[in-house]
């Protein structure tokens, strides 16, 4: 797999930076395209000067950091360099976005009761491929150590989610991994057919075949017109718990998602189920714009 200038990986030194630059690591050994690291010190507003000591001490440290992080990755064979910036966080990645002009971002993940994560932020603001690292699969991981043996690819029929189907099947065949194909159905149209059937045009054996025949008939077409070879399967109930239900049952290694599709609002970068499954989803998500 050629054609992607680098990978940015946004790093910020807490607990889950090791597994965030394992998995920039391991794509990009298969991408063919360095790792960038970069770590943004956020500040909503610019600092007092009193404090601008303080602000330099900090950014040394960060760039000791880095520096340790890119000498890792070059003793594993992993091009890389890194970039240190001060400013308002989704300003400074989009900035970082414009001059590396990345394939993919690898960021990890937190949730916060009250208020959104930096994390949070970045994923529901940025649009580009992002790999969100969470979940306990990647728990132990290690420069080295990451391996996609089984990806999970989950489709609702949308524009978003057909271009997810692709880009999964590319990286199955890059990773020699197995692909399995879902669709769940979701409550709204669970809700729609029931009205259907109460209202005396369906019978009840009606209302459950012709549901999972018109699905199953739009998931058989999705994976034929993409042109692969993969197993496929229908399943019922909330998209978001299905499909996180599956991954955690199946052992997957990657779920790969559109961005936005049925549940998509305007002017909402990240649909809602998306959105749910990163919260929930035992393995990495990769977010498929």
């Amino acid at each position: 797999m050629t054609g992607c200038r680098c990978i940015l990986a946004a790093v910020d030194f807490g607990t889950g930076t090791e597994k965030i630059v394992s998995y920039a690591a391991y794509f990009s050994s298969v991408m063919k395209a360095p790792v960038r690291l970069l770590y943004v010190m956020d500040y909503l507003l610019t600092p007092p000067a009193y404090l601008l000591p303080y602000l330099e001490e900090e950014k040394k440290r960060g760039e000791t950091e880095m520096a340790a992080l890119q000498a890792l990755l070059e003793k594993a064979g992993v091009q890389s360099d890194f970039r240190l910036m001060t400013g308002r966080l989704h300003e400074s990645f989009v900035a970082a976005i414009a001059e590396y002009k990345p394939g993919l971002m690898v960021i990890g993940y937190a949730s916060h009761a009250f208020r959104p994560s930096s994390s949070e932020r970045l994923i529901r603001s940025l649009e580009m491929p992002m790999l969100v690292v969470r979940g306990k699969r990647p728990e132990s991981s290690a420069i080295g150590s990451v391996k996609m043996r089984k990806i999970l690819c989950a489709v609702d029929f949308s524009g978003s989610s057909q271009k997810a189907l692709q880009q999964a099947a590319v990286y199955a065949s890059a990773f020699s991994a197995s692909l399995h194909v879902m669709h769940a159905i979701p409550s709204h149209a669970l809700k729609k057919r029931w009205a259907e059937w109460e209202s005396g045009t369906k019978d009840m054996e009606q209302f459950d075949a012709s549901l999972a025949s018109q699905a199953r008939e739009e998931l058989s077409r999705m994976v034929r017109d993409a042109g692969i070879a993969a197993r496929s399967d229908l399943m019922h109930g909330m998209p978001s718990e299905a499909i996180c239900r599956a991954a955690e049952s199946g052992e997957y290694d990657l779920v790969v998602m559109g961005a936005r599709g049925l549940s998509h609002i305007k002017g909402v970068l990240v649909g809602s189920v998306t959105e749910a499954v990163i919260k929930a989803s035992p393995c990495p998500v990769l977010i498929v714009h």
